[in-house]
């Protein structure tokens, strides 16, 4: 993936273009890198062309562990990291490298520049903001409303797979319990043959139950 596949460059004017393509600086990290820490502030926004980074919130309170917020791919972008490079606020969550990245990051003036001058930027930034707000409201409401059980077959489900290799400890960490709660429902769910658990892997029954 190129920067230009980015989908604001589909209408992005020629001389923000040029300038982007000028200020952009490569960029490449390992797995569990940290992009960002809860508090920084950011100074340039990151372009994913290969990678995958978590952003996350974390507690040190016991038992509290973190909550994963969402993941970044390449033609995606973080809510986070935006918001904090073009309004140089302190960061609201961390930010890990979950696959080995390569990109881009673009400075702050150059993002600030195109908030300021380009149309095109800053409807592209107000649509995403938009969507992924609505995302993290999702999220909200999942933690708030629904049982850590549905919450887990709902994850188990849109994997999208039969065999999924995770380990109970990476679920509670993206649901944001303990391990001790995601072991103790699976075994419940094993019982009830909706799945088959391995080192390292779950199998879900080809069957409907988990839907």
């Amino acid at each position: 993936m190129h920067l230009q596949d980015y989908q604001f460059f589909k209408t992005l004017e020629p001389n923000a273009m040029e300038r982007v393509l000028e200020d952009a600086k490569h960029i490449s990290l390992g797995i569990g890198s940290f992009l960002y820490y809860q508090g920084d502030i950011n100074e340039g926004i990151l372009f994913l062309s290969q990678g995958c980074v978590k952003v996350f919130l974390y507690s040190d309170e016991i038992g509290k562990g973190e909550i994963t917020l969402y993941y970044i791919t390449p033609g995606e972008q973080c809510l986070v990291n935006t918001l904090s490079t073009i309004s140089q606020t302190p960061t609201s969550a961390t930010a890990i490298v979950d696959e080995a990245i390569k990109g881009w990051i673009v400075p702050k003036e150059t993002m600030q520049w195109l908030m300021a001058n380009s149309p095109a930027y800053r409807d592209f930034k107000i649509s995403f903001c938009a969507n992924r707000l609505n995302q993290i409201l999702q999220l909200i409401e999942e933690l708030r409303f629904k049982r850590m059980d549905q919450r887990l077959l709902n994850w188990l489900f849109v994997q999208g797979r039969n065999t999924i290799y995770v380990t109970h400890e990476q679920i509670a960490q993206i649901l944001g319990t303990s391990r001790e709660v995601i072991s103790r429902i699976l075994k419940n769910l094993e019982r009830e043959g909706i799945v088959s658990l391995g080192r390292g892997y779950i199998e879900v029954s080809e069957n409907d139950s988990i839907k």
